[in-house]
């Protein structure tokens, strides 16, 4: 058997984690099985082998020509040199006996399995490990493969001046737009109420949000953490715009953008949590709005505030059954309702959005029931469909990072329901 070289590039692979880390790290406690586990990372080319370097192994260059007398500094030079390469030599031959070949294989086998138990329970605190390599002039050797694994600790915790900047100057931005805003909504109210510049920010950024794909932000992997931080900040703010009513806060334009642009954030980062949210929030909008006076200008402004753009909710119900696949006529009981202005009330819209995510829930669970009891089978087999995002391969659907339409799976066997 060659021997193997401790002087090596670790290249670990995201694809294996799943399997490292269901391997029994108690394996390496033998020198059998740790052999056994290396050579599966020598297979899988997470282990990359590298000449070792012989710059260390070259001598002092000796005069070609005896001097008449050689300077003390010189002959000292010439000693540490020579001290020097012995010193290499004696380390490599060190590297090379069983002892020091086992206790590496273990050392690198696991920090692999560490590395992938950490990526599969602490995804959201790792950071990317990038590819290293032993340092050919210190004298720890193969030890300093050990000493930098990607756990959770200080290390993964350590954000770059860069970082740091970037996240300052992003939040700094974000509560000077927001604060600008309130502003704007304060001073148009009481001076002109003309002059709402806020409105067409907001109305900009939904046109925007709506122009992206479908589900663009579901994959809060590829989502650095500040932008999430954004998503979370803008949401807030969101929330209180269109709750907030009276004295300094939005007018009813405004709240009704606002809330457009959250439904819009929930459509896009595809998750029932934020869709859920948007209904509590429209729910407690269409409550907030002033009601004490009996005026008929007050009670048209409640009616104005209480309100949302009708084509947003119809369409934002159309990609609800596109995207899950739902076939069929529409049975719902809640229908909404267009104003002259083209709004319809808040509490509908909420009503109108709840019941089509239960209708969804019972068309799916329904459908599958049907293909399970279908008549003319011989078994009880169900049938599962799985959508949604796959970017940590949650899905068992191969390399797809997200399935829009339900997908009909072979990786479950005897499903219960």
């Amino acid at each position: 058997m060659v021997p193997c070289q401790t002087h090596v590039l670790l290249k670990w692979q995201e694809h294996f984690n799943s399997s490292w880390a269901s391997e029994d790290s108690v394996q390496t406690a033998r020198r059998h099985g740790a052999a056994e586990l290396y050579n599966k990372l020598l297979h899988n080319k997470e282990v990359v082998t590298l000449a070792q370097p012989v710059q260390e192994l070259v001598g002092p260059r000796l005069p070609d020509f005896e001097c008449e007398s050689s300077a003390s500094a010189e002959k000292e030079e010439y000693l540490s040199s020579l001290l020097h390469s012995q010193r290499w030599l004696a380390h490599r031959m060190l590297t090379q006996t069983s002892y020091t070949l086992g206790l590496h294989q273990r050392l690198v086998v696991l920090q692999r399995i560490y590395y992938a138990l950490h990526s599969k329970y602490h995804d959201k605190f790792r950071v990317q490990m990038p590819s290293q390599s032993t340092d050919s002039g210190t004298d720890c050797g193969q030890l300093e493969l050990a000493s930098e694994p990607c756990l959770p600790g200080a290390a993964s915790k350590v954000k770059s001046g860069t970082d740091v900047l970037i996240e300052m100057g992003v939040r700094t931005g974000l509560s000077l737009l927001f604060s600008l805003l309130q502003q704007n909504w304060r001073y148009a109210a009481s001076v002109h109420p003309e002059s709402v510049l806020c409105n067409d920010v907001l109305a900009t950024a939904s046109s925007v949000l709506a122009s992206l794909p479908p589900l663009s932000l579901a994959n809060e992997n590829k989502i650095p953490s500040v932008g999430l931080d954004c998503l979370a900040q803008v949401a807030d703010f969101l929330k209180k715009t269109s709750v907030s009513s009276g004295a300094g806060g939005a007018d009813p334009t405004g709240r009704r953008l606002a809330l457009e642009l959250l439904l819009g954030l929930a459509m896009q980062r595809g998750s029932l949590k934020f869709l859920l949210e948007w209904v509590e929030v429209a729910l407690a909008a269409s409550m907030s709005s002033p009601t004490s006076t009996l005026s008929s200008s007050s009670s048209l402004s409640s009616q104005q505030s209480a309100g949302v753009g009708f084509d947003v909710i119809h369409q934002t119900l159309l990609q609800m059954r596109q995207y899950s696949g739902f076939r069929g006529d529409s049975v719902n009981t809640q229908v909404l309702k267009k104003d002259a202005d083209g709004l319809c009330r808040l509490s509908q819209a909420a009503l109108c959005l709840f019941e089509e995510i239960c209708n969804l829930a019972s068309y799916c669970l329904c459908s599958c029931s049907t293909d399970a009891s279908s008549p003319g089978t011989d078994s009880d087999t169900v049938m599962v469909y799985v959508w949604g995002s796959n970017s940590s391969h949650q899905l068992a659907e191969g390399t797809l990072e997200k399935i829009l339409l339900p997908k009909l799976t072979q990786g479950f066997s005897d499903a219960q329901m």
